[in-house]
């Protein structure tokens, strides 16, 4: 194998690994959503084995990022672009609301950044609460949506904003519209866990 490709190689599991960490899934949970086995995600992380393009395209659309960012030089880069053609919409089984994750982020960012969109006639939640401390910030594009709190709700409508604490069950209940609700939403995760990263990096971790 030439040293370009052990590199790649290098990359795609360096790319792999990170990704897979920061959404906190193991090896086999990353396996059940991607239907690719444990052994071979274990043999691509360690660089043990050269993935093919199904097996890397169906590991980004697991782990919601564009496949071009597995393969992608690690060094830190101060301007990231998606392309729209890159955009990977998940449909939610049960609910059939659509998620576009605004991924991959310059490194070092903690904030999630996404697309919901929740079809009419649909209740869709509650999440889990978040770590204590998690905020999230929400923007409603189109339509009419009531977010939920814990006992907390809000109404809104086109052009509204709400910010709160997410740390109670949460969702976004459309079932009274008659047409998709579209937000913008900003998960910023408790202060401590962004320090905590910003010190891994310093530390090249």
């Amino acid at each position: 194998m030439s040293s370009i490709e052990d590199k790649v190689l290098i990359r795609i599991a360096q790319a792999l690994r990170r990704r897979r960490e920061e959404m906190s899934l193991t090896v086999r949970a990353l396996a059940s959503r991607s239907g690719v086995s444990s052994s071979m995600i274990s043999d691509v992380e360690r660089a043990a084995k050269s993935p093919t393009i199904s097996t890397l395209a169906a590991l980004s659309e697991a782990l919601e990022m564009p496949l071009s960012a597995l393969v992608e030089s690690r060094e830190p880069a101060r301007l990231r672009v998606v392309k729209a053609a890159e955009r990977q919409w998940l449909v939610e089984s049960g609910t059939g609301a659509k998620r576009d994750r605004f991924v991959p982020t310059v490194a070092g960012s903690e904030v999630e950044f996404l697309r919901y969109v929740v079809p009419p006639r649909t209740l869709s939640g509650p999440f889990p609460a978040h770590a204590p401390g998690t905020i999230e910030h929400v923007y409603l594009v189109a339509g009419a949506v009531r977010v939920t709190l814990g006992n907390d709700i809000a109404d809104l409508q086109a052009g509204d904003s709400c910010s709160c604490y997410a740390d109670l069950p949460h969702g976004f209940d459309n079932r009274d519209g008659k047409t998709p609700a579209e937000l913008i939403i900003v998960v910023e995760p408790p202060r401590a866990s962004m320090s905590d990263r910003a010190r891994r990096l310093e530390r090249g971790q």
